[in-house]
C-alpha cells in the first residue's frame, strides 16, 4: 500500500510523457492545415491504440515532454488511458489514485511504441507527404487481419439489463 493520501495525489498534474524524438512526427500529422489530428492528444491516443493491437510497448528513453493529464480529461479522452491499463493489468485498482502514475505509464510505453511504428509506416511509403494513404492502408489492413468472416447477428445478441 502506498504512503500516498487522496491529498498527496493531484491527478490532474499527472505528466503524460512522449519522447522528443517524435517531434518530426508530430509536426507532420498534428500541425498544420492538411494535419490528420486535430489535436495532439488525439494522435497520442491513436498511437497507443496501435501500439496496443500489436501487444507491444516500449520504455521511453531520452527527452521527453509532457502534457499533463487534465488536458486528456478535458473532453473525457483520459477514458483511452484507463481502459489501457484496464485492459494491460486486468484489474481496477489500476485507476485509484495512488496507482494513476503507472496506468499513465502502460498509456505512454504503447504510444511510444505507436509512434515508432507509424514512423516505419511513413518511412517505407515516402511518396505520401501527408501521410493519410499510408495511415489508412495500415488501418483497412488491421481491420481485414482481425476479421474472421464471420458475421455477426445482432438481433440474435441478449443482453441482461
Amino acid at each position: 500500500m502506498s504512503n500516498l493520501t487522496k491529498a498527496d495525489i493531484n491527478w490532474r498534474n499527472i505528466g503524460v510523457k512522449r519522447e522528443r524524438t517524435h517531434e518530426p512526427l508530430i509536426a507532420r500529422l498534428s500541425i498544420g492545415v492538411t494535419s490528420i489530428f486535430r489535436n495532439l492528444k488525439d494522435l497520442m491516443i491513436f498511437a497507443a491504440m496501435i501500439g496496443h493491437s500489436s501487444d507491444t510497448h516500449r520504455a521511453l528513453t531520452g527527452d521527453t515532454i509532457n502534457i499533463i493529464l487534465d488536458t486528456y480529461s478535458s473532453d473525457h479522452k483520459d477514458g483511452f488511458i484507463y481502459l489501457l491499463a484496464l485492459l494491460k493489468t486486468k484489474d481496477g485498482v489500476c485507476l485509484k489514485d495512488e496507482n494513476l502514475h503507472n496506468s499513465v505509464k502502460y498509456f505512454e510505453e504503447y504510444c511510444n511504441e505507436g509512434l515508432y511504428e507509424i514512423t516505419r509506416w511513413l518511412d517505407d511509403n515516402p511518396g505520401d507527404p501527408t501521410g493519410v494513404e499510408t495511415m489508412l492502408d495500415h488501418i483497412y489492413k488491421k481491420l481485414g487481419d482481425s476479421t474472421d468472416g464471420n458475421e455477426i447477428d445482432n438481433k440474435k445478441i441478449e443482453l441482461d439489463i
